[in-house]
């Protein structure tokens, strides 16, 4: 693992899991992705409503805190992994 790999790693495990998944999870995948959604939802031709504006700025954030998660767990393993290599 390269050094501007483990610099990285160690600044996300620091700044904590909440953290993590509500930036990374919620807001960087699940608004994104409820955003990117509704754009294409548009040019396809989609009748879009209100509700279902609303409903996928609700259910793909929710969405976000399960990506978050899974992708904390991921995180911190390999910052194990990495840990138990420097000794």
């Amino acid at each position: 693992m390269d050094s501007r790999k483990k610099d990285r790693l160690e600044r996300t495990v620091q700044k904590g899991m909440l953290k993590f998944i509500l930036v990374s999870g919620v807001l960087g995948w699940g608004v994104s992705t409820a955003i990117l959604f509704s754009i294409i939802q548009h040019f396809t031709g989609t009748t879009q409503t209100i509700n279902t504006v609303v409903l996928s700025l609700v259910l793909f954030p929710v969405g976000g805190l399960f990506w978050g998660g899974a992708m904390w767990w991921f995180v911190k393993s390999q910052y194990k992994k990495m840990v138990s290599e420097k000794l």
